[in-house]
């Protein structure tokens, strides 16, 4: 086990920050390659001034994200960003959502939800994706969408179209 993974019994046992350095640790390389991915995307078509709160904002709700986790039982430990990446989906999905690619977005995060819970977790080498983790981020990207500092001002014209 990793010293940064999340545990029910690492927790337990007073390691609290695990709830933020789970999201950091991979399985493995392409597991990390996925998750920077699946980040990078929505955080590129964020409006240039929503990054900055979006990422605050992740890191503010991270440990909710790990804690939905730690309720999946087919779990031993979790790790990764994929929780994380889907509320940057939904986050970057609603900022956008009177355009085309907020619709886009939002159409492909529902659709892999849809496919988790209809199919199931992916299995990999050794290591099976985290649903629970999936929904927990989608949920909280959209209360934080949907929040003051996320709602768009009057005066203000989209990124682009």
């Amino acid at each position: 086990m990793d010293a940064l993974a999340l545990t029910p019994a690492a927790v337990a046992a007073g390691a609290w920050w695990r709830l933020w350095t789970c999201h950091l640790v991979h399985y493995d390389a392409a597991h990390a390659l996925t998750s920077a991915l699946a980040c990078a995307i929505p955080l590129a078509l964020l409006p240039r001034a929503s990054r900055v709160r979006a990422m605050l904002a992740l890191l503010l709700t991270a440990p909710l994200v790990a804690t939905a986790a730690l309720g999946d039982a087919r779990l031993g430990e979790y790790r990764g960003a994929s929780g994380l990446a889907t509320a940057l989906w939904a986050i970057a999905g609603l900022a956008r959502r009177g355009e085309r690619i907020g619709m886009a977005m939002l159409g492909l995060l529902g659709a892999f939800l849809v496919r988790e819970t209809i199919v199931g977790a992916t299995a990999h080498d050794g290591w099976i994706a985290c649903t629970t983790a999936h929904r927990a981020g989608a949920l909280v990207g959209v209360i934080l969408a949907l929040s003051p500092p996320f709602l768009p001002r009057a005066e203000q014209a989209p990124a682009w179209r």
